[in-house]
């Protein structure tokens, strides 16, 4: 076999093997992938939620809750105020205190502020 038939059949195996693969690599979507529409709908479904007394933009308040909180709300407002200090930013306080006193959180001390 001469030397360019070498060539030419080594450059028709290559192009078909590139084929073959190019072929068998599709991209892959990922049914539990995020689109943008459904990060829109999730984002308008949390504005609609905030309507919600417990969401309300009083909850991002720094200052005492005016009822007792219970343990969901004592979550939720631990990981709301997650920046804050204890003794510094009163929900924070009581939703700390709620913790304590449900059993949820066992300090090893109490913070000065809350004794």
């Amino acid at each position: 076999m001469a030397g360019w038939q070498v060539f030419t059949a080594t450059l028709v195996m290559l192009t078909i093997m590139a084929v073959t693969v190019a072929s068998l690599h599709q991209p892959h979507r990922d049914p539990d992938r995020l689109s943008v529409d459904r990060i829109r709908e999730r984002i308008s479904n949390e504005h609609t939620a905030s309507a919600d007394p417990i969401l309300s933009t009083s909850a991002w308040s720094h200052g005492a809750p005016d009822h007792q909180l219970d343990v969901q709300e004592a979550h939720r407002t631990m990981q709301q105020h997650r920046r804050c200090v204890v003794g510094e930013c009163d929900r924070k306080g009581a939703a700390f205190r709620a913790l304590v006193d449900a059993g949820r959180i066992k300090p090893t001390r109490m913070p000065p502020a809350l004794q």
